[in-house]
C-alpha cells in the first residue's frame, strides 16, 4: 500500500513538473519570439534614398544603432522609468503602484517630462539606425507617405497621446514607400539632427533624413511598458 502511495505521490510530482516546465517554456517562447523572429524573417528593403549626397554620406559612415532611451536626457529618462507601470503582483505591490500613479499626477517634473523638447545632442548628424512604428503626416498623390512622424509605440498620435517630443523623429521621404502598414514596425537607417516640427498630431525634437526603411519584428520601445 505505501509503495502504491510512494509511487502515486513520484507520478503526481512528475505531473505537476511537466506542467510547470511547461508553462516556462511557453513564457519564455513569447518573450524571446521577437528576437527570434527578428534574426530568422526576411527583412526586405521597402524604401532606398536616391539623394546621391546622403547615400555617400551613408556608405562611408558607421551606422550606430539607437534604442528610444538614448533619445532622453538622462533625468528625464529616470523620472518616466520611475513612474512606470509595473506588473504588480501582490496587494502591496499595486498599492504601491497606485500610490506611484498619484505621486506622478501631482509630480511636475513628470509633467514636463511629457511634453519635452530637451534633446540629446552626442549624436547630431550622425547615421544612426533606430526601430519603431510610422505615422504618416502628408502624402503624395498616389498615396505614398511624403512626411511621417516614428514613434516608439503603435498608435501613438492616433490612438493614445503622443510621446514627448524627444521621442519622437520627423521625416520627410522621396516617392517610393507604398508598401507601408501602421500596425508594422519598420527600421529605418538615417542622418539625425536635432530640430522642432510641429503639426496637430505631435511635435518632434528631432529629425531624420531616410536612407532606408525595414520591417522589424519585435517591440522596439525600450523605456516604456504598454
Amino acid at each position: 500500500m505505501k509503495f502504491l502511495t510512494a509511487k502515486k505521490t513520484k507520478i503526481m510530482c512528475g505531473l505537476v513538473l511537466c506542467i510547470g516546465l511547461g508553462a516556462l517554456f511557453a513564457r519564455l517562447g513569447l518573450y524571446l519570439w521577437p528576437g527570434v523572429k527578428q534574426v530568422l524573417q526576411d527583412k526586405p528593403l521597402l524604401y532606398f534614398t536616391s539623394d546621391a549626397a546622403l547615400e555617400a554620406i551613408y556608405t562611408q559612415s558607421a551606422v550606430l544603432p539607437l534604442d528610444w532611451a538614448m533619445l532622453l536626457p538622462p533625468q528625464e529618462q529616470a523620472i518616466i522609468t520611475h513612474y512606470q507601470v509595473q506588473n504588480a503582483q501582490t496587494v502591496k505591490e499595486l498599492s504601491a503602484q497606485i500610490l506611484r500613479s498619484i505621486e506622478a499626477s501631482t509630480d511636475p517634473k513628470y509633467h514636463e517630462a511629457l511634453i519635452s523638447t530637451n534633446t540629446v545632442n552626442v549624436f547630431e548628424n550622425q547615421m544612426v539606425s533606430l526601430s519603431g512604428f510610422v505615422v504618416p503626416v502628408d502624402f503624395y498623390a498616389n498615396n505614398n507617405i511624403k512626411s511621417l512622424f516614428f514613434v516608439p509605440y503603435f498608435g501613438a498620435c492616433l490612438h493614445y497621446p503622443p510621446p514627448p517630443p524627444n521621442q519622437m523623429l520627423f521625416a520627410q521621404l522621396e516617392q517610393g514607400f507604398s508598401q507601408f502598414d501602421i500596425t508594422q514596425a519598420y527600421t529605418i537607417t538615417g542622418k539625425i539632427s536635432t530640430g522642432l516640427f510641429e503639426d496637430p498630431m505631435g511635435t518632434s525634437a528631432y529629425i531624420l533624413e531616410v536612407v532606408s526603411i525595414q520591417p522589424y519584428f519585435g517591440q522596439p520601445d525600450d523605456i516604456r511598458r504598454h
